[in-house]
């Protein structure tokens, strides 16, 4: 991890106070540690946002699976690397087979049936283990990808044809946004790392350097104004500013086949920028074992990865107490589900009689009708606070597993989660200049 030292932080200890400059960049720590740009001309932002941005469509890209794919693996980033490297696809596959998914993924898919399949933007993630911690304050912008294997003309088991078929299975990849000054520039720092591992120890945050915080919080305003300015340009002229109102296919792409093609360059290009392989810093991943029959097979295994820059390293599972800020389980490096049951970790430790798991986990129905408004408030539940598959159980449909990924022949899954977690995105984002 780089240090301070050699970012921005030797300027902030000099005094303590008053304005401290580099290249481009001023922050003023008696002021509440602003940013501001040398370059007015570079001063992109809201007051070039159309009137709603962002709006629902903006921070929830979906790219459908019902229709040719609008990037695939084989896609490139400017750099001429590709956004869904093989290499992670097999450590994918590598990780469930001693689970009972085994070699589902190669027997079923293959690498050129993969694609981007959605988008998510968001301006502030949380980067702490407790709602208790604010949220809206210790967050970091991201960006995730979700990938998923599509099939074309797939004849199933039981006799139906269907033109496109989305397996049951999917790769999220996240990748927070690189520090930014405000003329959008990448600049070097680890303010995101600092404050994340000070949270991630249990320390409060009111212990945190004050001069480290007000270099945070400024990077951290300049970094997402970078990351929403990427996204409005994505918008095509042409598009009515109301068709980005829900969380629905994209707009451009229910266009002419001009504004399909002009919108898959500027995502290609936002995806250059935002999602380069190097920035991966968590890769997770969830499948059904082989057959295609979610309802009778009853299982599915989640997986996670650190993304060790690029690299993914497979890691074990864990639920944090969102109260006590203890681990309350370790799961292993998988988790193994069914309807109306947890992996057996799970299950044993709540029947150690440790509540406090109890009640941070969703297993029957009765729990989804009991907890799953709170599971789905990013207020109240951050994910590091639960089990992967509990995020998961909050759809109608109790088999659909899925969370803004496509569902079998039904298009794309919008969970419970997603919802809310974008609808505080687009509060926290249209007021970001007062903050």
């Amino acid at each position: 991890m780089k240090t301070l030292k050699t970012t921005l932080y030797p300027l902030l200890i000099a005094t303590g106070c008053g304005n401290v400059e580099q290249p481009g960049v001023h922050v003023s720590v008696e002021h509440g540690a602003t940013l501001r740009t040398d370059n007015p001309e570079n001063q992109r932002g809201p007051q070039n946002w159309a009137p709603n941005f962002p709006a629902q469509a903006d921070l929830a890209i979906l790219l459908d699976v019902l229709d040719s794919p609008v990037i695939d693996s084989r896609s490139r980033d400017a750099r001429g690397d590709r956004l869904f490297p093989e290499s992670w696809l097999r450590k994918v596959q590598e990780a469930y087979e001693p689970t009972d998914v085994g070699d589902a993924l190669d027997r079923e898919n293959a690498y050129e049936d993969w694609r981007l399949v959605s988008v998510r933007v968001s301006p502030c993630a949380p980067i702490g283990i407790s709602p208790a911690e604010d949220i809206d304050e210790w967050c970091w912008p991201a960006v995730r990808l979700v990938w998923q294997p599509v099939i074309e003309n797939l004849r199933s088991a039981w006799g139906t044809h269907m033109k496109f078929y989305a397996d049951d299975r999917a790769v999220h990849a996240i990748y927070p946004v690189k520090p930014r000054n405000l003329d959008g520039q990448i600049i070097e720092g680890a303010w995101r790392e600092e404050v994340a591992a000070h949270l991630a120890a249990g320390l409060s945050p009111a212990s945190i350097d004050s001069r480290l915080v007000a270099g945070f919080r400024a990077v951290r305003n300049a970094s997402a104004l970078a990351l929403l300015n990427a996204t409005s340009s994505l918008r095509d002229p042409t598009v009515a500013a109301r068709d980005y109102e829900n969380i629905e296919e994209r707009p451009e792409l229910m266009r002419d086949r001009g504004t399909q093609q002009r919108f898959t360059h500027s995502l290609q290009s936002f995806l250059s920028e935002f999602a380069a392989w190097q920035d991966l810093d968590e890769l997770t991943s969830f499948s059904l074992p082989e057959g295609r029959n979610p309802s009778a097979s009853d299982i599915w295994v989640f997986v996670g990865f650190d993304g060790n820059a690029g690299f993914p390293t497979l890691k074990d599972l864990t639920v944090i107490g969102r109260e006590s800020g203890d681990q309350l389980v370790n799961i292993g490096p998988d988790q193994t589900v069914a309807l109306g049951v947890e992996d057996e970790a799970v299950e044993a430790e709540i029947a150690t009689g440790n509540n406090e798991l109890s009640l941070s986990v969703i297993i029957s129905s009765e729990d989804i009708d009991e907890m799953g408004p709170e599971m789905a408030d990013p207020y109240s539940f951050l994910v590091p606070n639960t089990s992967c598959a509990s995020c998961h159980r909050l759809n109608g449909l109790r088999f659909d597993f899925h969370s803004l990924s496509g569902f079998e022949d039904r298009g794309i899954t919008v969970s419970p989660r997603v919802t809310k977690d974008v609808a505080r995105d687009m509060f926290w984002a249209r007021t970001l200049l007062h903050r």
